[in-house]
């Protein structure tokens, strides 16, 4: 043990001493995360201000009717209606952008209402400009409210006349069974990118690494057998890889709180990133972090250089990661048949968890199910960091 130990402690300290690795594994996890939401965050409030500030341009034609109806929605700001004498002309304007929606009232628009029928009018409008769309279409429901409540005052009849239902909608379920379900996939995703990247910078530099520079048959003729040396490589990688997925999480905890979300969502989110929660999610992570290792470095011991482990293991990233992806699809759970899946397990435990509704078998069913998996990815990391021929390939 103290070998190995020792071993450990001298790639530390070769690593520790790369500044670049730093910054990737370290630096940037830390910064993105803040960087990013917070530039979503304000490119998304001053379009969403943007869009409802612009003024809309409305055409119609009234085809002999009342103005009434248009002359009401003209109080509403940030809107200006025109008339338009014929539909080709007013549909050519909307094609053109030069109108954003037209409204044709029919003939007999007038008289359907008053006669108690169904008076009907053609909304023209482009689906490709939904949001514009969805504005107007407010405006639209508060005329028809007014007309409807018109025509019940005709008649004698109070407004709930035409609405024979009530729904009153009553949620039961808390803000972080809401969360788990909804967002609770994001949290394990970023773990394990980021638990990815962390192991395979190590992974590569201390074997495919070494062999390029020459010095692992230095390291082999020291007094300290094959096993041992892995083994303190081995912890070396799957420490940084979970160093790095910690700062990943640091990242986004400093970003949610930077944030102007409002008091109940964020103290919902930190109720949820509790240190239970994070013990909880560092039990199933750590045998992942061996799982990757173990893929990790039979591949690097393999390859003849930094750059050949690269090209390699760069496209595994996307095959590791793409499982994660089914904590985002709705109706996938932890269940008897995924609690056996590697990764996906982790993400949908970590979900579970997280909505507190977690089956404590299942959960037990996934540690073992990466407990396994990591005694075989270690078994053959140990298998072809022993064979002669891949470390002097």
């Amino acid at each position: 043990m103290k070998k190995i130990i020792l071993i450990a402690k001298k790639e530390f300290l070769d690593i520790l001493r790369d500044r670049r690795t730093l910054i990737r594994m370290i630096l940037i996890p830390l910064l993105v995360f803040p960087l990013i939401m917070n530039i979503v965050t304000r490119v998304q409030s001053s379009q969403s201000q943007k869009q409802a500030e612009k003024e809309l341009t409305i055409g119609y034609i009234l085809n002999g009717q009342s103005v009434e109806g248009i002359d009401r929605m003209r109080q509403t700001p940030n809107y200006t209606f025109v008339e338009f004498a014929d539909t080709n002309t007013l549909m050519a304007s909307i094609i053109s952008d030069s109108t954003d929606m037209g409204i044709y009232y029919t003939p007999t628009f007038n008289a359907d209402y008053d006669s108690g029928l169904q008076a009907k009018y053609v909304l023209f409008y482009r689906a490709a400009d939904g949001e514009d769309y969805d504005r107007f279409k407010e405006v639209l429901n508060r005329e028809d409210s007014v007309l409807t409540a018109q025509r019940m005052q005709q008649i004698g009849k109070p407004y709930e006349y035409v609405e024979p239902t009530s729904r009153r909608m009553s949620n039961l379920s808390t803000l972080e069974e809401i969360l788990g379900k909804y967002a609770g996939g994001i949290l394990p995703y970023i773990f394990m990118a980021f638990l990815f990247m962390g192991c395979m910078l190590p992974a590569i530099d201390l074997f495919a690494g070494e062999k390029e520079r020459g010095t692992i048959e230095t390291l082999l003729t020291s007094p300290v057998n094959r096993s041992q040396i892995l083994l303190g490589k081995f912890i070396v990688v799957v420490c940084f890889g979970l160093m790095s997925a910690s700062v990943a999480l640091a990242g986004l905890f400093i970003s949610l709180n930077m944030l102007e979300a409002d008091g109940e969502l964020m103290a919902a989110i930190n109720q949820i990133l509790s240190p239970t929660l994070i013990g909880t999610l560092y039990v199933l992570l750590v045998p992942l972090a061996f799982f990757f290792a173990g893929v990790m470095i039979p591949i690097s011991v393999y390859a003849r250089s930094f750059k050949e482990a690269q090209s390699i293991l760069t496209p595994l990233n996307i095959v590791m990661v793409l499982p994660a992806m089914a904590g985002f699809f709705p109706g996938v759970e932890l269940d008897y048949t995924t609690a056996f899946i590697p990764i996906v397990n982790v993400v949908l435990a970590c979900k579970a968890i997280i909505a507190g509704n977690a089956d404590g078998v299942l959960l037990a069913i996934t540690f073992v199910t990466l407990i396994v998996l990591a005694a075989i990815s270690l078994l053959i990391a140990l298998r072809q960091f022993g064979k002669e021929t891949s470390i002097l390939r």
